[in-house]
């Protein structure tokens, strides 16, 4: 009997024991899945395409719903703004907008459909565009003339440097050129950090930006395409941060100017820059505040190219910054 149980046990213990090693098996092949899978996962996530630019998610569904659910095939853009960024990502519109400055060379044969502040309603109707994009900025205007119409409309906004990059990444996605967008803001990123990057560690100035002609300015806060590129590169508006002003565009008074007394005054002058320039100098002087204006003093009053600085341009940003640049710290 105790042999036969002996041998009982020893079977019983070679058993256990080769059940022991098959579930230590099946638990360590199992890690090892769980491991291939993770870093399998891992490696997916890291190969996927990382969005150059980051967005307000909030803001760009909102503009994201004036489109349904499906990308429009034909569309009709009110803004040269628009127009280079649908070009950059391969998008084709019907018609673009009448203008003085050049448009990009793939759409110099479309219909013009006149100025983005007076379209030309017929020739827009004609076209039987999807949607017409237009600038947030002149939604009003736009509106009052599309709308009796029945034409479809939505707007983007196009005046700042950071709302032309949410731009882009919005028509990215309701065109489905995400990796067009990725490859032009990542491109864009290094140039805007080349240049913030020759900014730094100089003394930062106080700076006002006016816009308009010899007969008339306002005064532009950094929420504007120059604005934006010059709070980029460390200056301090003197709309925005002097004088408090939280609108975009306010007129002109040569009080303001003295009181904000900027280091560098900035025009974006429509017609002949030279010209506008004079007048505004000899305002100030009839005024009586030429001795007092450091940047007179400084020999600091700039017209700004005006195709670069007159219509806000994703596309020519790189050049803004650097002309901005050479302006603020030479």
């Amino acid at each position: 009997m105790n042999a036969q149980f002996r041998k009982w046990g020893l079977l019983t213990g070679a058993l256990l024991l080769a059940l022991a090693v098959g579930c230590s098996s099946k638990e360590k092949t199992a890690e090892a899945g769980q491991e291939t899978t993770t870093q399998v996962a891992t490696e997916e996530k890291a190969a996927a395409p990382a969005s150059a630019y980051t967005v307000d998610e909030t803001k760009a569904a909102e503009l994201q719903a004036q489109f349904g659910d499906a990308a429009p095939s034909k569309v009709v853009v009110a803004s040269v703004a628009i127009s280079e960024i649908l070009n950059e990502l391969g998008v084709m519109p019907v018609g673009v907008p009448t203008s003085t400055l050049e448009l990009p060379a793939a759409f110099k044969d479309l219909p013009r459909i006149g100025s983005a502040l007076k379209p030309d309603v017929e020739q827009v109707t004609k076209l039987q565009p999807d949607v017409i994009l237009g600038p947030e900025s002149i939604k009003t205007s736009l509106d009052k003339q599309f709308k009796p119409a029945n034409l479809n409309t939505a707007y983007l906004p196009a005046d700042s440097l950071e709302e032309l990059k949410l731009t882009t990444v919005v028509l990215s996605r309701i065109f489905k050129k995400e990796d067009q967008a990725n490859a032009f803001l990542a491109k864009l990123a290094e140039q805007e950090k080349s240049s913030v990057e020759q900014a730094s560690g100089k003394t930062q100035p106080k700076i006002m930006i006016l816009f308009g002609s010899a007969e008339s300015f306002m005064m532009m806060n950094e929420n504007t395409f120059a604005g934006s590129i010059a709070k980029k590169l460390g200056a301090s508006n003197v709309v925005s941060d002097v004088l408090k002003s939280e609108e975009t565009y306010i007129p002109l008074n040569m009080e303001n100017v003295v009181a904000a007394n900027p280091d560098v005054i900035l025009l974006v002058a429509h017609g002949d820059a030279n010209t506008a320039v004079k007048k505004f100098e000899e305002d100030v002087k009839k005024n009586g505040a030429w001795d007092k204006l450091n940047a007179f003093k400084n020999d600091k009053v700039k017209a700004l190219d005006y195709n670069l600085f007159g219509v806000a341009s994703v596309v020519k940003a790189s050049d803004a910054y650097q002309q901005m640049l050479s302006i603020l710290y030479s």
